[in-house]
């Protein structure tokens, strides 16, 4: 009887994490939200009743001494890892301090498993199993409550429903019905011909007013995330293509073509657009981008209405390339970026993005830019979140900059901290106008 219960138990797990698994490739839940306070709270319950339930036990000796010394490990490891990720400045943002409670639950979790799995008891052998993906899901929901990162679960698992090559090719050829009426996402793989930098496919948004016969010239928007990031967190994250669209419908479809651009080359290597040991960044955006546009796109390039827009490390290379190149673009928007590009510290910047010129480099800082130079045919935004003092700071020393450059300026603060959040909303709030400057009416 013990062992049909036992059987019936592992059948019913095996069955539940197969349905979720074959569901979740099948984009079934890719709607679920993981922004939701009631999701999350869900979810921090189910890992803090697996850990119980796989601790439970009346054993003295367990709870006197092999509780508390797993429990110990955890700390310790969380601590250490802590103080070394500041030391190193490999993070350099502000997590939520109850994301390190997660991190040392997820420790103790793993750590326990061999455990529970050493002793008898079904249930709590499958408790402590449970734990481990309960415990780590718990600690990404706390970072991403605070970094709106993934607002749902197919944007966590990189579901655009973005046109794959070959089939914005054939879009391109012979556009559908749907298309003409609502415009399209596609992904893509930008030649780089010229820098020949080593980039993540991206993406692109053609507004219905593309695939009209007597097409207008469209303005053109590069969009730049930051670090870590990739090329579908503006898509997803950022949600500028439901903005767009949103724009696009009153306007008679016409909209900016938003190019969601890899400036990085992976999710954690930082180039700061600038040309460098990491990759001809400023080369690939400012002659490959451009001839991917006017090539593939057909679309005539324009400075008067081409646009960077970047959040983080996308907004300080907003402002420096319009600033170094505004032959190429003469738009800025700056949402949340550093004053000038940087990595960790002094030192490495300078090697490693400017192979030890100090003359680079200083041709690299907006704030030497502005004050040698004269933009009056360039428009630039500044914007950082209301929970994020130092990027207001920086917002402003750049806005008043800009204007005594002659840049028609704009600068505000607005919702949420250096997040999606703020960039979802500050990107809505800055499109009308910015799409007048860009020549819609």
């Amino acid at each position: 009887m013990s062992l049909n219960r036992s059987t019936i138990c592992i059948a019913a797990v095996v069955a539940v994490l197969l349905a979720l698994v074959l569901g979740t490739g099948a984009g079934l839940f890719d709607g679920v939200p993981l922004l939701s306070p009631a999701a999350a709270t869900a979810i921090e319950l189910l890992a803090l009743a697996a850990l119980v339930g796989s601790w439970a036990r009346r054993d003295p000796r367990w709870l006197s001494r092999t509780l508390p010394l797993l429990w110990g490990f955890a700390l310790v490891l969380t601590v250490a890892t802590v103080v070394t990720l500041r030391v190193t400045a490999t993070i350099r943002d502000r997590y939520p301090p109850v994301f390190a409670a997660w991190f040392a639950l997820a420790v103790a979790a793993i750590a326990g498993v061999p455990l529970a799995l050493s002793r008898p008891g079904l249930l709590r052998r499958i408790a402590a199993v449970c734990a481990v993906p309960l415990t780590i899901a718990g600690g990404l929901l706390v970072v991403n409550q605070a970094y709106a990162v993934w607002p749902n679960v197919g944007d966590l698992l990189g579901h655009t429903h973005a046109l794959g090559d070959g089939e914005l090719d054939r879009t391109l050829r012979a556009p559908p019905p749907q298309v003409r009426e609502r415009g399209v996402l596609g992904s893509y793989d930008m030649p780089a011909t010229v820098s020949h930098f080593q980039h993540r496919p991206g993406y692109v948004y053609l507004p219905p007013a593309y695939f009209t016969a007597d097409r207008p010239n469209l303005p053109v928007v590069v969009m730049l995330a930051g670090v870590p990031g990739w090329t579908s967190q503006w898509p997803q994250a950022g949600d500028a293509v439901t903005t767009a669209a949103r724009y696009a419908a009153a306007h008679h479809g016409v909209a900016p073509v938003l190019v969601f651009v890899d400036q990085n080359g992976g999710t954690h290597r930082d180039t700061e657009c600038v040309d460098g040991t990491l990759g001809n960044a400023e080369t690939f955006l400012t002659a490959d981008v451009p001839a991917f546009v006017t090539g593939a796109l057909h679309l005539r390039h324009d400075a008067a209405t081409w646009a960077v827009v970047g959040f983080s490390e996308g907004g300080t290379c907003a402002a420096d390339l319009v600033l170094r190149h505004p032959d190429v673009f003469r738009h800025l928007v700056d949402l949340g970026g550093e004053a000038r590009p940087t990595l960790r510290g002094p030192r490495l910047t300078l090697h490693t993005l400017f192979d030890g010129s100090a003359a680079a480099e200083r041709a690299h800082d907006p704030v030497h830019l502005l004050a040698t130079r004269r933009y009056d045919q360039v428009s630039a935004w500044f914007a950082a979140g209301a929970d994020d003092p130092g990027g207001i700071v920086t917002a402003r020393q750049l806005a008043r900059a800009a204007a005594a450059a002659g840049v028609t300026c704009h600068e505000f603060t607005g919702d949420g901290g250096h997040n999606w959040q703020f960039a979802r909303t500050a990107f809505a709030r800055v499109l009308p106008q910015l799409g007048q400057d860009l020549g819609i009416r």
